[in-house]
């Protein structure tokens, strides 16, 4: 490695994992054909597979796979990581943490991670990261920030290993008490497995309840949930396409708040013909098959609205627009209309977080959306 005498920033003198340099140009990087793979394969492993770090870190000692520095030494390069004495040359879950989420897989450089005490005293102290040096775009990505951040939201997941292999369970790391807000603890019982409240299990059933689902159950809330929300924005583009063809009279706020007001006396109207449906079939004048038919549809429109006045109300309409026809999420939900089975990637790709309440009430907070609550 190369020192700066002036403010003593350790420089790297080898190309970061995944990368090298560029034979016409040492300070520019190029993709490593035979590593980015090997990234590329850890991301989707983990991401998509739900598989844990060491259980990532495992699979590839198991295919004989070197570690970073051993595969830096087997290029003939006289490399040395500082903080180990002894590699062996195989993957830990840590090395698989830092190879994924360095920022070099986005295209940029990143300096100044650490620096020496002084030139008398060579050790090394970490640097705050609002102080590191930050060159963007300097060389081809391997991950768009998209899945840069999709990789972030899983491994900050508390996360438990489902066997012996190195899977998470399907909802690992995505279960909150509604009330505490505490991990819920996945139990098994007469053949069942369900989940319950941490905080009740193991530390106080005076300061939270149990909080208690069974796995199907929990399974059928977050299918119906995304169903629901599929149904909801698949009728959102005729909406906005009456909002982008409103007359363009007056100030754009003038006609932003216009169209809110119209809206909202729209919803006012459905709500009022909601209760007059449940009248009628409370009083006996509709039966609850028909009841059940009208209310559904009533409910979606509802939500539509709801959705298209919260879109009213924090941005303009170009922005609104923007964020719906550029959003990746919306596009993908619309593809879920029909979904029969959760699986890992689905959740990390739509899900961020799923609430449990008391009585089994759930609460699926989906990324870049408003909730939708089952009861």
């Amino acid at each position: 490695m190369r020192v700066c005498g002036v403010c003593h920033i350790i420089w790297p003198s080898f190309a970061p994992y995944g990368y090298l340099k560029d034979p016409k140009d040492k300070n520019h990087l190029i993709p490593d054909e035979e590593t980015v793979p090997i990234k590329k394969e850890l991301y989707g492993w983990i991401v998509y597979d739900g598989l844990s770090l060491n259980g990532a870190a495992k699979r590839l000692n198991e295919m004989g796979v070197p570690n970073p520095a051993a595969y830096k030494r087997s290029l003939g390069w006289d490399f040395r990581h500082p903080g180990i004495t002894d590699n062996d040359g195989l993957w830990t879950g840590s090395t698989v943490r830092r190879v994924l989420l360095d920022h070099v897989n986005l295209g940029h450089m990143v300096q100044g991670k650490q620096r020496v005490v002084s030139y008398k005293v060579h050790d090394r102290v970490s640097v705050p990261r609002d102080e590191w040096i930050v060159k963007e775009n300097t060389h081809e990505a391997i991950f768009t920030p998209e899945e840069y951040d999709a990789l972030e939201r899983v491994l900050r997941r508390d996360t438990r290993t489902a066997n012996g292999e190195g899977a998470v369970h399907l909802f690992s790391g995505f279960l909150r008490c509604a009330d505490c807000g505490k991990a819920l603890q996945r139990k098994s019982a007469n053949g069942r497995v369900y989940y319950a409240c941490r905080t009740y299990t193991e530390k106080s059933k005076q300061r939270c309840t149990r909080h208690s689902i069974r796995l199907d159950t929990l399974e059928s809330c977050v299918l119906e949930s995304i169903r629901a929300q599929a149904a909801l924005l698949d009728g959102l583009p005729g909406l906005l396409d009456e909002i982008n063809q409103a007359p363009a009279t007056g100030s754009q706020a003038g006609r932003l708040e216009r169209l809110r007001a119209e809206k909202r006396r729209e919803l006012e109207k459905v709500q009022r013909l909601s209760d007059t449906l449940y009248t009628d079939w409370r009083s006996g004048l509709m039966d609850q098959e028909t009841w059940l038919r009208r209310n559904e549809k009533f409910t979606t429109q509802e939500s539509q609205l709801d959705f298209v006045i919260a879109n009213l109300e924090e941005e303009l309409r170009r922005a609104a627009q923007a964020a719906v026809s550029e959003n990746g999420v919306f596009d993908l939900f619309l593809k879920q209309k029909n979904i029969q089975q959760l699986d890992r990637a689905l959740l990390v790709e739509l899900i961020d977080t799923i609430c449990v309440h008391e009585g089994k009430g759930v609460t699926v907070e989906f990324l870049c959306l408003d909730p939708f609550v089952n009861f």
